[in-house]
């Protein structure tokens, strides 16, 4: 993966850890201070001890150590470091059993690209006026004779992995907004409940995102039922984040519009804002399916992620921070 960051293979320490610089704005630094407590100490001693623990994670054979990949849990979990230690787990074991949805996710995918080209999902170039990565999905922008459930979600994934190690995004977060007019019973019908369990415990337990926002446009009332039971399966804490909005008017009064595609009362093209993700997601590329080659082997894996952090720290492992994290 040249120029890329490398997927090591941890039975040991690599020779040699990429190291860290910040190159962001002070503005930035103090976001990370007041919102997560990061800090020049703090995040050099919460790399060292993912590191640590996960060269000595008999279970992890290969695994991204660059400081852009760690920080993504770490700032996640606001530098918790049994927490974020356990997120990374259960991260590489989501993607190893659900291989269907993370393996190869490639722009070059004639099915995904399609779904890209559509708008059906959307980060947009410019940020809110708190700093945060805008992600827009439009359920009528989909062709519901060529997708499935499962491809649905491999473009989500595609989207977020293009964006996780983007680090103002790692601080600042991101807003979810759904535009679901359109949203049919065709489309609903794709979702097993077996399915949408799987998907939001991977958002609230496995993926590494700072969700500050869930804004959900034009909801039908035949949708009601299946969002209620989405709605039951999140956290109060992302339940409280999400913000109904009847149209698209009411929507675009509580944003920036500048921000927003022309078709929601922005200036530029969504078509515009499509083909500048594409040239990301193109950039992105072989680092992207590199993350295919991180290995966890499942016989050696913990009863539960959580219970083996707390483990290491009581072995000493990553003992060091304990006293750090209540200073």
């Amino acid at each position: 993966m040249a120029n890329e960051e490398p997927v090591y293979s941890n039975c040991t320490n690599p020779a040699s850890y990429q190291q860290y610089s910040w190159t962001l704005s002070d503005k930035l630094r103090k976001t990370a201070k007041s919102e997560l407590r990061e800090d020049e100490h703090l995040r050099s001693q919460g790399l060292a001890q993912m590191r640590d623990w996960i060269a000595k994670s008999p279970h992890i054979k290969r695994c991204r150590t660059d400081p852009l990949f760690l920080l993504r849990f770490l700032r996640t979990k606001k530098y918790s470091i049994p927490q974020a230690c356990a997120m990374l787990e259960k991260y590489l074991t989501m993607r190893q059993t659900n291989s269907s949805w993370f393996e190869r996710l490639d722009i070059n995918d004639p099915e995904i690209e399609a779904i890209i080209d559509g708008g059906y999902i959307v980060p947009l170039p410019e940020r809110d006026d708190h700093g945060r990565q805008i992600i827009l999905t439009v359920a009528g922008n989909l062709d519901l004779t060529r997708v499935s459930s499962a491809l649905l979600v491999r473009a989500h994934l595609l989207v977020q992995e293009v964006l996780a190690d983007d680090e103002p995004s790692q601080i600042c977060g991101y807003v979810q907004c759904v535009d679901e007019r359109e949203l049919s019973m065709k489309l609903m019908s794709m979702w097993s409940i077996v399915d949408i369990k799987k998907v939001t415990d991977c958002i609230q337990n496995a993926w590494p995102s700072r969700i500050n926002g869930i804004n959900l446009i034009g909801l039908p009332s035949t949708a009601a039922t299946l969002v209620e039971f989405c709605v039951s399966l999140l956290s109060d804490k992302l339940r409280k984040r999400i913000n109904l909005f009847r149209t698209v008017d009411d929507f675009a009064g509580k944003i920036n519009r500048k921000v927003l595609p022309k078709e929601y009362g922005g200036t530029v093209p969504m078509a515009d804002m499509i083909a500048q993700f594409k040239e990301r997601c193109r950039q992105k590329r072989a680092q992207m399916l590199a993350m295919d080659e991180m290995y966890l082997e499942m016989s050696k894996l913990p009863g539960h992620c959580a219970d083996s952090c707390r483990r290491d720290l009581e072995a000493g492992m990553i003992g060091s921070f304990r006293k750090l994290e209540v200073d």
